[in-house]
């Protein structure tokens, strides 16, 4: 086992990602096609596609209520272990937690069975090896407890569940759990690089490609997002080179803000995503003039190319 640290090597700022891996003696098929070919225009179906709008930061009650309304077909949830249990917590402080994973869950469950259109749930996983799932003291934060809440609460409802994990959180106990035990309501995310991710999904025998779930982008979508054409590294190239590898069976950019319509332009018209994540920057969910433009600039694009696009549905299957 070798541990791979990738230094995205930005002028002003620097995207890490950590991720272990095991060293292969060849090339994977996917690490063998050319870069060329990656930038060659992407090829798809004349068939409609379903699009994913993913609300960001969704932390509270609340905010399942407003992103639902907004007409968000998905939520990102930042999920925290506390001694207490697993809360909707982005920075893990103390003043930082919003509702409680279960209250949470309940509350989208409710949503769900009384018609409203969400389809999945993100959960972005923070330290999930806080808690050992083998110790019974702890084993109610481990992610085996969340994973079971899940189950308990979001799929009698018809809520798919994907499992967020970012740079050093895809090691250990944790992720190897829910590697080893997913189910056909679930799917696993990680962030970064193209090229490198195939690999890490290779080597955590995540074999269905419907659930490998490739992510990339930032929370300042504007910061090297690029033109969607260079060798890689960009937000966009990246985003359309995992698009055109078909080694993936999702793949979503983020965090689309207010005032950034060309960004989402070149997303769908480009870089073909199978889901975007919008909202706030850097604060949780919530109704806002801001929210709502972001969610515009998204459903304007779907609107001016109903050949392309649409909104997805409960009736459609992600994963």
């Amino acid at each position: 086992m070798m541990l791979l640290w990738l230094d995205s090597m930005r002028s002003y700022h620097t995207r890490w990602q950590w991720y272990p891996f095991t060293l292969v003696t060849g090339p994977t098929e996917f690490l063998k096609q050319d870069v060329q070919e990656l930038n060659d225009p992407v090829v798809r179906t004349v068939t409609r596609r379903p699009l994913y709008v993913i609300a960001h930061r969704v932390l509270t009650i609340h905010g399942v209520k407003a992103a639902l309304s907004q007409g968000a077909n998905a939520l990102e949830i930042d999920v925290t272990p506390w001694p207490s249990g697993w809360w909707a917590d982005h920075d893990g402080s103390a003043t930082s937690a919003g509702d409680t994973v279960e209250k949470m869950f309940q509350a989208i469950a409710e949503q769900r069975r009384a018609g409203e259109n969400v389809i999945f749930v993100w959960l972005d996983i923070k330290s999930p090896n806080w808690c050992d799932p083998r110790q019974p003291k702890t084993r109610h934060c481990s992610v085996i407890a969340l994973q079971e809440q899940a189950r308990r609460i979001l799929e009698p409802a018809d809520v798919r569940v994907l499992y967020g994990f970012y740079g050093g959180a895809a090691s250990g106990v944790g992720y190897d759990f829910i590697c080893d035990d997913l189910d056909e309501n679930e799917a696993i995310n990680l962030n970064g690089e193209a090229l490198q991710l195939e690999e890490r999904f290779e080597s955590s025998g995540i074999s269905d490609l419907k659930q490998r779930v490739m992510s990339y982008g930032d929370n300042d979508l504007s910061l090297d997002f690029g033109n969607c054409y260079e060798a890689g590294y960009y937000t966009c190239t990246e985003l359309r080179q995992a698009s055109r590898s078909k080694m993936f069976g999702q793949v979503y950019g983020w965090t689309l803000a207010a005032g950034q319509k060309k960004y989402s332009d070149l997303l769908l018209g480009d870089a073909h995503v199978d889901g975007i994540i919008y909202g706030f920057r850097g604060t949780i969910f919530h109704d806002h003039k801001d929210t709502r433009a972001a969610f515009q600039d998204i459903k304007n694009w779907v609107d001016e190319h109903p050949k392309r696009r649409y909104l997805a549905t409960a009736k459609d299957s992600p994963w």
